[in-house]
């Protein structure tokens, strides 16, 4: 608190009393006002003179100026250099982390290693920069495994790692530490959702949590969706989020490898989702054979290097299918949709297959 000359006027007289001082340069910013009853007191940047007394006099019906307690208003900083400039290193300012992954009200950095010793000024840096932020976490590991998790660590905010994610109308519960989830995949899951047509049988092979299961079922009220994972925490969320999002009725959850778990639904899927880039290639053939005979879609993605030249994914992808005595129909589109480490991204294709 600050004592400094104050304004009060009546409630109803504020916006008034404002414009005028603003006009007068006696408006004093930074401080919150004060609610005294039916009046407002505002700070003022000195007391006015006889003269300036006089003006306001003739502009307001009634007022008082005296000295008050105002409370600053601490101004939030804009960005993460604003927030950690006075705490860390000037050497060290140019390696802060460009961007971080925001999964409902939780956020995932990846910090360098000469920075790991500020973990914790750059996680509060974070939360005072995304208010919607609670809790913030560092990488200490990429996913890798069965289960696709990787290592976090708390480095600031508080509670524990369950969260609420919300895009495109869906909500997704989940533990950002036992399964996977990229947020930055948004547009590309409504991207392939909004492809989906009236009445298809479609099956997400690797489902997760359920983001292209759920959007898809949202989107086409009257398609049928079969989830599959074999994480079986993920599977857990995904009956909750099947739940949440009132799609009970369309999405069928499985649990257990997609090799396995799709054995009942071969010659069934007008269309495949094979969101794993990391190892969706050696599912082709379960992919093919989960297909109807006629054919249908295939919407596939991968990881290469990024000197791979698209051309060479798409042939590669054909190879792959003719050897399930399938044949690639049409691409429908085969692009990079994101970076996942400086020389290397993931490459989505689109194909239909016959």
């Amino acid at each position: 608190m600050e004592r400094l000359p104050g304004i009060f006027i009546r409630a109803r007289d504020a916006e008034l009393t404002l414009e005028t001082l603003t006009d007068m340069g006696l408006r004093l910013d930074g401080f919150r006002f004060l609610r005294l009853g039916e009046q407002v007191g505002i700070p003022l940047t000195r007391s006015p003179s006889t003269l300036e007394e006089s003006v306001l006099r003739k502009k307001l019906e009634c007022f008082q100026i005296h000295e008050a307690s105002f409370e600053p208003v601490i101004a939030r900083p804009r960005t993460l250099l604003e927030a950690v400039r006075p705490k860390i290193p000037g050497d060290l300012l140019p390696q802060l982390p460009q961007s971080l992954d925001v999964i409902g009200d939780i956020a995932i950095v990846e910090l360098s290693p000469k920075l790991e010793t500020y973990s914790r000024e750059v996680g509060e840096g974070i939360v005072q920069v995304n208010p919607h932020v609670r809790l913030v976490l560092k990488k200490t590991s990429d996913v890798a495994g069965t289960f696709r998790t990787r290592g976090l660590q708390a480095i600031a905010g508080t509670g524990g790692m369950e969260t609420v994610h919300r895009e495109f109308g869906c909500e997704y519960h989940l533990n950002v530490s036992s399964v996977y989830f990229n947020p930055r995949l948004s547009h590309e899951r409504h991207r392939v959702a909004d492809q989906v047509s009236k009445s298809d049988v479609v099956v997400d092979m690797f489902a997760g949590v359920g983001p292209y299961s759920i959007l898809i079922a949202k989107l086409q009220p009257h398609s049928r969706v079969y989830a599959l994972d074999i994480n079986p925490s993920a599977i857990k969320y995904l009956k909750e989020n099947i739940m949440a999002n009132k799609v009970a009725d369309r999405v069928v959850p499985t649990l257990g490898d997609a090799r396995e778990a799709s054995v009942r639904l071969f010659g069934t899927a007008d269309r495949v989702i094979m969101n794993l880039p990391s190892a969706a290639e050696h599912y082709l053939d379960t992919a093919s054979n989960t297909l109807k005979r006629a054919g249908g879609h295939i919407h596939f993605y991968q990881f290469v290097s990024r000197d791979t030249k698209l051309e060479t994914v798409r042939q590669n992808f054909e190879k792959s299918l003719l050897a399930q005595n399938r044949e690639v129909q049409t691409f429908g589109y085969c692009d990079v949709v994101r970076e996942i480490s400086p020389g290397r991204v993931q490459v989505a294709i689109d194909a239909s297959v016959t």
